[in-house]
């Protein structure tokens, strides 16, 4: 191949594609990368680095460019990923790292399911939203109510959350003055970012994100084998205490569908546990 000559990704060699992934996934994900990445994440020199960052630049043109006022490169409005990316695989690796605990390939040893399946964003969505937070920045959205309708938003996300049952993002609505929780999934367009978050819009004025409470659950009253309960879930003395977040109580006591009564129903209907007052 000459100088001139179009590189392609089927060209490159495994572990120059795994550096090309990187750098893509920290542009599409976090809205931003630089040779320091590179050189912290595969060890690389600097002019190896450089090569890398230029190697991509050839691969796909015009999906970024150089920010001088943060001296990173970025993603350009049009930006098209080179490479494909799963929900799961994005997640995972927002949540747990991006392959810093493994030292190569793992393969269950046993068969595993999950019968309990959380929707998973769409990619595009997902990139904006994460781009958001971790650049610290608001952003304009048309969101879909299930009692509104289609409305317009500006939010100030800060988080991401997996509920059980849906991926969400923890925010501050600069219409209501109010933070909640937005399932992702129903964020129907991204109009890009508006002006700076104020603080008392970041996480740090986020009270019901910052308070931790301590939830004493027990096996219902009325189960005639509480002990099974008990052993389920690993209760010390017949109680199991456990902390979260105020923002994600409601949504971790309904996922475990828990009684929430001042008093314990008579008939457990299907409750295996109670909120003790």
């Amino acid at each position: 191949m000459t100088e001139n000559d179009q590189p392609t990704l089927k060209e490159q060699s495994q572990p120059q594609q795994e550096r090309l992934f990187y750098l893509e996934f920290r542009l599409y994900f976090l809205g931003h990368a630089n040779r320091s990445d590179l050189q912290s994440r595969f060890g690389l020199k600097e002019s190896s680095a450089s090569r890398d960052i230029a190697l991509y630049k050839k691969l796909v043109p015009d999906n970024v460019v150089y920010d001088y006022g943060i001296k990173s490169y970025i993603p350009q409005e049009h930006f098209k990923p080179l490479f494909s990316y799963t929900a799961t695989q994005v997640l995972t690796a927002l949540s747990h790292g991006f392959g810093d605990d493994y030292s190569g390939p793992k393969y269950p040893e046993i068969a595993t399911e999950c019968p309990c399946q959380t929707p998973l964003p769409y990619i595009p969505t997902l990139a904006a939203v994460t781009r958001a937070i971790h650049k610290q920045q608001s952003v304009r959205i048309s969101y879909l109510d299930e009692n509104e309708g289609e409305k317009s938003m500006t939010l100030v996300p800060h988080a991401l959350i997996n509920t059980g049952i849906r991926w969400a993002v923890r925010a501050y609505d600069r219409q209501s003055r109010e933070f909640n929780n937005y399932v992702i999934n129903r964020i129907k367009a991204v109009h890009g970012p508006d002006v700076a978050p104020l603080v008392d819009e970041t996480r740090g004025a986020d009270d019901g994100w910052n308070k931790i409470e301590e939830l004493h659950l027990v096996a219902h009253p009325s189960l005639p084998y509480k002990e099974a309960v008990e052993q389920e879930f690993g209760m010390h003395k017949g109680v199991l205490k456990m902390t979260c977040r105020s923002a994600l109580k409601t949504d971790l006591l309904a996922q475990w569908n828990v009684d929430l009564g001042s008093v314990a129903k008579a008939d457990s209907n299907n409750y295996l546990l109670w909120l003790k007052p």
